[in-house]
C-alpha cells in the first residue's frame, strides 16, 4: 500500500458511524456482529497504537457500521454502533511496517471484554475477595481527593507501564504536584537492563536498535527477538530481510540461550550456554577475538581487562566446547558487516555485565549496526527494587501493573492505606484496591507513544465512543485534588515535527517517524564479569528455573484474552495452558514423561503444572513461560494455570537493580494425577530436507 492510497482510506472518517459508537453512559453489554450480520455499508480505516507491550507500534483498524444488544430495564433493544473488526500494523510505520503480533491483532479482545470494568467501583469486602459495588464517578472521585489530601512525598507509589508518550507525561505532571516521587515500573518486560547498560557504555538515554537487516553475521545472546524480546514484530520484520531480503545474500544468526527459544530454532546454530553464563561466553570471545585482530574502537582499558581473563575459566563456565567458541570467533572476525544482538530475555544476577561486555564486543567488531536509540524523556517510569518502596508508602496507584502477579505483592498491598487502580480489569492487584476507576481502552482514547528506542511519535485520536462509562487517564487525575495540565496530544507532539511537516498530516497517517542514525561513541569504561548467584543450595535444589516472557501473554497481561489462550506454544504447542519444559535425561531420570503433573519447589514456594519433555531442553534446567496463574483475571485467565514468578527468589541484578527473575534453584517431583497437557501436536516433529520426522 502506497502512502497516497493510504491518506484515501484514513482520511474517509464516516462522521454518522463514529457519532453512533458505544456512547451510552448506562452499563451495556457488548455484542460482536458476525461478518454476515454486519449493516450493509462502507468500511472505514483509522490509525491507532498498539498497547499490548511497550514497542509502540501504530496500527489501523477497521470500523464497520453493526448492531449490538442493549438492555435498557428488563427490555432488550437493537443499537447501531460503530464496531471495530479487525487490526492491522500501520504500512507507514518503520516499526511494524504493516504487520502486528498476534497479540496486537488480540486487542480487539481487550476492548469487547465480557468482563471489562463499567465503571467505578468500591471496595464491598475484604481486600483480595474482589467484592466491589458500582458508584458514580462524584462518589469516587471525592472518596479519592479527601484521603489522599493526607499522604505526600515518599507516601505515595505510583505503578506504570505506560510507554513514553502522553500518558507517561501526564502521570509525571500529575506526581509533580503532589511532590510525590516518580512512577514506577514492576513489570518483567520493560528491559530497564538494557537501557541501562546502554547508557553505561555509549550514554544513551534508551535502547539500542539493531540493524539486523543490513547484517552478515549475527551472534544473539540471551536475546528472544523473535519470541518475547524489545520489539518482535520489528526483528521478526528484520529477520525476514536479512535472511532472504538480499539478492545473493543470507544472513548467517548463531544464537547463545540457556533454553531453546523460538529465535534459537531459527537459528544456524545453537549455543546452549549455562544459565548466568552470558557474561563469560562473550569475555571469551572478545578474548579470541583479540587473539586475531587489533582493539578497534575498543578502549585500552577495557582491552587490558579482557586480555587478563583467564580464558580457560570462562570456557569452563559458560560449557561451550573451546574449538566450537575459537570458530565462532574467527567467523564473527572475518565477517563485512557483524552484529552482536544481547539482551537480558531471562535476567539473571549478572545480566547487566553481559550486556555491559556485549556492547564493547560490538565496539571491538566496529559498532556498525547499533543505532542510537531517541533519548528517553524523563517521563519514562524508573525501575528498581519496588518491594522497598511499597514498604515505605501508604497510598498506592495501580495504572497497567500487577504486583501481586509479577512480586507475590499480596501482603505489601495489604498493609497500604489506599489502593486506587486506573485499569480496565479486575485482576491479582486490582482485587486489594480500595476503589476502581477505570480509564478509556487503548482503542478509546487519545494518545501519543514513542516507540521503543526509535525515532518518531505514533498517534491516535479518538474514533469511535467508550463502550463504557470510563474517562481518559488525564481527566480522572484531574479531578483527585491536584491543580496540573494534563497532556495535550498535538502540543506534545508538535515540537518534534520538523517546519515541512503538519499535525493533520501527522494525525491522518498515524505518526511521525524518522530512521535511526548516528555512530556508537565509546565511553571508555572498565569491563567486569562474575559468576551468577541463585537462590537456593545446589543439593538441596539441583535444577534451573527460568520463568520467560511468552509469546502469548508477554508478562501475564494477554492472559484473559482467549485467542491467546487457544494459540498454541511455538515450542510445546500447547494450550489453554502453559507446561512447565525440562529435558528428556532429568525426565527419565525422575520417571516423568510428557503431559505428567510435577511439583516445582523453590525456597520461596512451589506449583504445580503439567510437564512437556523438551528434546532441546538444557540438562538440568527447567523453563516456563510467563502469563498463567492467575488469581482473578477475568473468566479466561482466572484459576488457569500455575505462575512461575511464583515462586522465585526475591533477587535483584546487583548492578542495576533489576529483579533477576531466572536466579532460583528448584527441585522437581511427579505427582500421581491424569496427565492434562492439552497440545495442538502432541507429535514432535523435525522439518528438513528429508521431509518430516
Amino acid at each position: 500500500m502506497d502512502r497516497r492510497n493510504f491518506f484515501k482510506i484514513v482520511s474517509t472518517v464516516s462522521g454518522a458511524v463514529a457519532t453512533n459508537a458505544c456512547g451510552d453512559k448506562k452499563p451495556l453489554i457488548p455484542l460482536l456482529v458476525p461478518e454476515n450480520g454486519i449493516v450493509l455499508g462502507e468500511e472505514q480505516w483509522h490509525p491507532a497504537i498498539c498497547t499490548e507491550c511497550g514497542a509502540g507500534c501504530s496500527t489501523i483498524v477497521r470500523v464497520m457500521a453493526g448492531e449490538r444488544v442493549i438492555e435498557r430495564g428488563e427490555e432488550k433493544f437493537r443499537e447501531r454502533i460503530a464496531s471495530i473488526k479487525k487490526i492491522e500494523g500501520n504500512p507507514l510505520d518503520p516499526v511494524s511496517g504493516g504487520r502486528l503480533c498476534a497479540r496486537g491483532q488480540a486487542a480487539l479482545q481487550s476492548l469487547y471484554n465480557p468482563d471489562r470494568l463499567r465503571g467505578p467501583m468500591r471496595r464491598d469486602g475484604a481486600r483480595g475477595e474482589a467484592k466491589f459495588k458500582a458508584v458514580s464517578w462524584n462518589e469516587a472521585l471525592k472518596s479519592v481527593a479527601e484521603k489522599l489530601k493526607a499522604y505526600s512525598g515518599d507516601q505515595i507509589l505510583f505503578l506504570t507501564n505506560a510507554p513514553q508518550g502522553t500518558r507517561a507525561l501526564t502521570i509525571q505532571r500529575f506526581l509533580e504536584a503532589l511532590n510525590a516521587p516518580p512512577a514506577r515500573t514492576c513489570g518483567v518486560g520493560d528491559f530497564a537492563l538494557e537501557r541501562k547498560a546502554a547508557e553505561w557504555v555509549f550514554g544513551w538515554k534508551g535502547a539500542p536498535v539493531y540493524d539486523l537487516a543490513h547484517a552478515r553475521y549475527v551472534l544473539g545472546v540471551g536475546a528472544d527477538f523473535l519470541g518475547g524480546w524489545l520489539s518482535p514484530v520489528y526483528y521478526s520484520r528484520q529477520f525476514g530481510e536479512f535472511r532472504q531480503g538480499r539478492s545473493g545474500v543470507r544472513g548467517h544468526l548463531v544464537q547463545a540461550e540457556s533454553r531453546m527459544s523460538l529465535t534459537a530454532a531459527s537459528a544456524d546454530e545453537w549455543l546452549p550456554v549455562r544459565p548466568g553464563s552470558e557474561p563469560h561466553l562473550i569475555v571469551a570471545l572478545s578474548r579470541m577475538l583479540l587473539d586475531e585482530k587489533p582493539p578497534g574502537r575498543l578502549p585500552d582499558g577495557v582491552a587490558q581487562s579482557i586480555r587478563a581473563a583467564d580464558l580457560s575459566a570462562l570456557i569452563r563456565t559458560c560449557g561451550i566446547e573451546e574449538k566450537r567458541l575459537r570458530g565462532i570467533a574467527h567467523e564473527l572476525g572475518q565477517s563485512e558487516a557483524p552484529l552482536v544482538i544481547a539482551g537480558a530475555s531471562v535476567v539473571q544476577s549478572n545480566s547487566f555485565e553481559a550486556l555491559v561486555a556485549a556492547y564493547y564486543l560490538n565496539a571491538l567488531l566496529g559498532a556498525r549496526g547499533v543505532l542510537p536509540p531517541q533519548p528517553e524523556p524523563p517521563s519514562a517510569p524508573i525501575t528498581g527494587n519496588v518491594l522497598e518502596a511499597m514498604k515505605r508508602a501508604k497510598v498506592l496507584f495501580l495504572d497497567g501493573e500487577n504486583p501481586a502477579y509479577v512480586l507475590r505483592a499480596a501482603q505489601s498491598l495489604d498493609a497500604l492505606d489506599i489502593i486506587v487502580s486506573f485499569g480496565s480489569f479486575l485482576d491479582d492487584s486490582a482485587a486489594y484496591a480500595d476503589v476502581l476507576l477505570p480509564a478509556h481502552h487503548a482503542l478509546e482514547s487519545e494518545a501519543a507513544v514513542v516507540p521503543l528506542g526509535m525515532v518518531g511519535v505514533a498517534v491516535t485520536q479518538p474514533f469511535v465512543r467508550p463502550l463504557y462509562d470510563t474517562r481518559p487517564i488525564g481527566q480522572i487525575l484531574g479531578h483527585l485534588g491536584v491543580n496540573f495540565e494534563a497532556v495535550n496530544v498535538k502540543d506534545y507532539v508538535a515540537p518534534m515535527l520538523p517546519p515541512e511537516e503538519t499535525w493533520d498530516n501527522v494525525a491522518r497517517q498515524g505518526g511521525y517517524w524518522k530512521q535511526n542514525s548516528g555512530e556508537a561513541k565509546i565511553t571508555a569504561k572498565d569491563v567486569k564479569w562474575s559468576d551468577p548467584v541463585f537462590a537456593g543450595k545446589p543439593e538441596e535444589f539441583p535444577l534451573h528455573f527460568q520463568p520467560y516472557l511468552s509469546l502469548q501473554f508477554h508478562d501475564g497481561r494477554g492472559a484473559n484474552l482467549p485467542w491467546m489462550q487457544e494459540l498454541p506454544d511455538p515450542v510445546s504447542s500447547a494450550m489453554w495452558g502453559l507446561p512447565a519444559e525440562m529435558d528428556p535425561k532429568t525426565a527419565a531420570n525422575l520417571k516423568i514423561a510428557n503431559g505428567d503433573w510435577i511439583r516445582v519447589e523453590s525456597e520461596s514456594g512451589h506449583l504445580e503444572a503439567p510437564v512437556y519433555v523438551h528434546p532441546a531442553a538444557l540438562p538440568g534446567v527447567v523453563s516456563m513461560a510467563i502469563g498463567e496463574g492467575h488469581t482473578h483475571y477475568g473468566r479466561y485467565a482466572s484459576a488457569r494455570g500455575a505462575n512461575p514468578l511464583a515462586i522465585v527468589s526475591p533477587m535483584w541484578d546487583e548492578a542495576a537493580g533489576e529483579f533477576a527473575f531466572g536466579a532460583t534453584r528448584v527441585r522437581v517431583a511427579k505427582l500421581e494425577r491424569k496427565p492434562a497437557l492439552i497440545q495442538f501436536s502432541p507429535q514432535d516433529r523435525e522439518q528438513g530436507p528429508w521431509g518430516q520426522r
